[in-house]
């Protein structure tokens, strides 16, 4: 049997469906991003900054970031989070074995994160000069298991799927050495130092020449007994 509906309710039944499919894609609205942008070059020790970006409007209690990466090309260091716009950080954890980062931070119960900003500054060691490495976000669209953003108010998981960035890996840069000026800075015999002032030996030997040259004198005078010994 065919059921014609009539032309409004069938309008209506579209509009319907498209604000579904709206509220859907916009119920998601925010996502975490990674710096340096995928294609950079790292090499030895580096940072990338993890970001919770494109909120359109929304604002966020909280989040969970599960970040994946290679432990055979890279060591993670450190996770810093003096830069980050959350409140509070109750897991900051490093699985050096597999690999995995897990950052979970909290906004003030009466003030919500509401703009872009740092979540956490992550110090890496690159293992390997040469070849690639991946960063990804552990993520499931719907799942609250893994890497997600709450939004304040109705606790829902609004994030979109996030980035994987991949880095080229390069040489450590070894910064040139210092040549010192020339010479070592000491005078030379018989050159006043910079302060001004003779070395003691010199002063002595000169007040010595002095002397006797002013006893040769006296004696041509006639001004001391002949016998007058200034050796």
């Amino acid at each position: 049997m065919t059921v014609n509906l009539p032309k409004k309710l069938f309008a209506a039944l579209i509009i319907s469906a498209g604000l579904l499919v709206f509220g859907t894609a916009n119920a998601r609205a925010a996502t975490f991003s990674l710096s340096p942008a995928s294609g950079s070059t790292v090499s030895g020790t580096f940072s990338v900054t993890l970001s919770l970006t494109d909120l359109a409007g929304k604002e966020v209690s909280g989040v969970d970031v599960y970040l994946n990466y290679e432990p055979g090309k890279l060591e993670a260091q450190e996770i810093s989070t003096t830069e980050g716009i959350f409140t509070s950080y109750p897991l900051k954890t490093v699985d050096s074995t597999d690999g995995k980062i897990a950052i979970g931070a909290s906004a003030s119960a009466f003030s919500p994160v509401t703009t872009s900003g740092t979540i956490a500054t992550i110090t890496f060691k690159a293992l390997a000069t040469s070849g690639s490495t991946t960063l990804s976000f552990d993520y499931t669209a719907g799942s609250t298991t893994d890497s997600n953003i709450t939004e304040s108010g109705t606790a829902t998981d609004i994030l979109t799927q996030p980035p994987t960035v991949s880095y080229n890996l390069g040489a450590a840069t070894t910064p040139p050495p210092i040549t010192p000026p020339a010479g070592d800075g000491a005078p030379e015999d018989g050159e006043v130092p910079e302060g001004g002032i003779f070395e003691p030996t010199v002063f002595i030997s000169l007040l010595s020449l002095i002397m006797i040259g002013l006893g040769v004198l006296l004696k041509i005078k006639g001004g001391l007994p002949h016998n007058t010994n200034f050796a």
